[in-house]
């Protein structure tokens, strides 16, 4: 897999999703990263999940269905799938790249109903997207085209074991997830990374602000 094709389809989405009013540039890469996620591990690329949603045949669909509003419901979907893919694999309380927090989430949602349909905006980048094998760390030229200002070389990952694995074991609480938002990012990008054969979900544990005490 040419690295430029996922960094083209990457930079593109982000493109559309500022043409159609996306302007918080953490949104931005928040959202594509999802969206091209999402698009690598459908059913015609690396399997990762059953969907078709961000291909031709899934657009058509929508474009049937819900013609007015496609690509909301082509965004809303596609990370839909993600996100149930993860949690299937990861604990309840957790943050992954398809869930922030119940706060990140409610505000995520909210910039993605503002969006403007047009008939210039649309993910056909995603769509000509093909991914048929995966070179180690193919995320790591993706990471650079965001507005992070992180290096990939200061992050570090434990090693991969089975369907998901715990970054670091003390996590984080809600109120913390906002100002580290990009590193947290960055780093479930570049997890996602060292997915080249199977999925392994990488996540952080989602702390209680305060721990719930014992009746």
């Amino acid at each position: 897999m040419d690295s430029h094709d996922l960094v083209d389809a990457f930079t593109s989405t982000r493109e559309s999703l500022l043409d159609a009013g996306i302007e918080n540039e953490f949104f931005l890469d928040l959202i594509a990263s999802r969206l091209l996620i999402e698009r690598v591990g459908e059913t015609n690329n690396q399997g990762w999940w059953d969907s078709r949603v961000l291909s031709e045949t899934g657009r058509a669909r929508l474009e049937e269905v819900t013609p007015k509003t496609q690509l909301k419901s082509q965004i809303n979907l596609a990370i839909k799938v993600g996100r149930k893919k993860e949690s299937d694999s990861i604990p309840s309380d957790a943050i992954s790249l398809f869930s922030f927090g119940p706060q990140m989430e409610a505000q995520i949602v909210a910039a993605i109903e503002e969006l403007e349909e047009s008939g210039d905006a649309s993910l056909d980048s995603l769509e000509k997207l093909s991914v048929q094998s995966l070179d180690a760390n193919w995320t790591d030229p993706l990471i650079e085209q965001t507005a992070s200002n992180i290096s990939v070389d200061s992050i570090s990952l434990p090693e991969p074991n089975g369907d998901s694995y715990s970054i670091t074991e003390d996590g984080y609480v809600q109120s913390e997830v906002e100002p580290e938002k990009w590193r947290l990012l960055v780093t479930l990008l570049h997890g996602y990374g060292q997915n080249t054969d199977q999925l392994r979900v990488p996540y952080y544990p989602l702390n209680y602000e305060f721990k719930p005490q014992n009746a």
